[in-house]
């Protein structure tokens, strides 16, 4: 299917959004490949204008920007605690623990992912339940002499929160806000001795979404010394993290909840459903024990309303079950009749319709064994069974 010229610059956009600053094709070749077009799904930055005047207006200070002391209810802690051992947050080592809070009962924590390409992942962590919220953007390790893509949320207290990872030990880092200057938090990152991951509080405007047009800017510039005051890196490009956060905060579900049958290896029933707004909506798995509400795993992504007729989108996802095996799932959104899929050793499959945009079809096979979830298949077809789109699980 050919798809138009602002399909493809939106696929580019999206693909491009969290990568390091010196991005090669050979990258976003790599990523559109693995995500199978998954920046398609560009109704989120539409949605993200429509949020940036409301954090822009929490952000705003009255008298002019001047960086802030942290709040008594989320000082930056000098030493963070290091959660150990914990895999609820994907990555290598400690969860670091950064004692700055996001609105109600999160905390803002870090972790290292294991490799330098996908850097350092950040989320919101809810200690009284035991939760992460994985925030949006990447931050690449940079090399010496350079910041990478520098982070940012609005703290729900009346601050910009902006954190990152420097390339270098026991570096002191400082940002200047429209002429300010305030001296970040830092620590080491577990994993990586050889840098430095720091966080600065401070009050003024905050960056604009990735896709929302217009409004004020701030003036941002980061400084890394080392011990002896030597400046060793100097960077300044900022991106928001919690478009997709606030997002899930407003939404609503739309349309019905979508039941699988597949137990989950928590004893759940795996279920589906999606969350958002007139303009679109995050596909979202759950597990389901039957009492009360569904726990939200994780999203599956983000889908313009009506979404893109375009056929096998999104990549496959995979979960545990119960017995050591996988449950793979796989959207598909077009005109076809049935939507199957299959592996080899499969148990079972099935599909059902999102009821509010029934030309969106989620598909999934369960009783995959472990690691094999790039062999499953999976075919649409029409009224008359007749192939009109493949899937070939990678």
């Amino acid at each position: 299917m050919m798809r138009s010229i602002e399909e493809l610059r939106r696929a580019m956009r999206d693909e491009t959004a969290d990568l390091a600053p010196r991005v090669t094709f050979a990258q976003v070749r790599q990523r559109a490949r693995r995500r199978r077009f998954t920046g398609l799904f560009t109704f989120a930055a539409a949605v993200l204008v429509s949020v940036a005047a409301t954090m822009t207006a929490l952000a705003g200070a009255p008298a002019g920007p001047a960086p802030l002391p942290a709040p008594s209810l989320s000082a930056a802690a000098a030493a963070p605690t290091q959660l150990a051992g914990d895999t609820e947050l994907r990555g290598t080592g400690p969860v670091v623990r950064t004692g700055v809070a996001y609105g109600t009962g999160e905390e803002l924590v870090l972790r290292y992912s294991g490799d330098d390409m996908n850097g350092l992942y950040s989320a919101l962590h809810d200690p009284a339940k035991g939760t992460y919220r994985r925030l949006g953007g990447g931050i690449t390790v940079p090399r010496d002499g350079g910041f990478s893509t520098i982070l940012e949320l609005d703290d729900r207290h009346g601050g910009i929160v902006d954190y990152g990872v420097v390339r270098g030990a026991d570096l002191r880092v400082e940002l200047t806000a429209d002429g300010q200057r305030a001296q970040a938090s830092t620590a080491g990152l577990p994993g990586m001795p050889d840098a430095t991951i720091f966080w600065v509080r401070r009050a003024g405007v905050a960056v604009q979404p990735t896709g929302a047009v217009g409004g004020p800017s701030p003036d941002l510039g980061f400084t890394a010394r080392d011990a002896a005051g030597t400046v060793v890196a100097t960077g300044g490009q900022v991106q928001r993290s919690d478009g997709e956060v606030v997002i899930a905060d407003t939404s609503v579900q739309i349309g019905d909840l979508m039941r699988t049958g597949v137990t989950l290896a928590d004893g759940g029933r795996l279920v589906l459903w999606f969350s958002g707004d007139a303009r679109g909506a995050g596909l979202v798995a759950g597990s389901d024990h039957g009492t009360g509400a569904p726990t939200e795993v994780r999203g599956l992504g983000r889908f313009a309303r009506p979404p893109f007729d375009i056929g096998f989108y999104g990549g496959r996802h995979e979960f545990d079950e119960a017995g050591g095996t996988k449950v793979v799932v796989a959207v598909y959104v077009g005109p076809a009749a049935a939507v199957t899929l299959g592996a080899p050793g499969a148990t079972g499959r099935g599909s059902a319709r999102w009821s509010a945009h029934p030309q969106l079809r989620v598909a999934w096979v369960d009783g995959v064994p472990a690691g094999d979830g790039w062999k499953v298949n999976g075919v649409a077809t029409d009224a008359q069974g007749a192939v009109v789109a493949a899937y070939d699980g990678r």
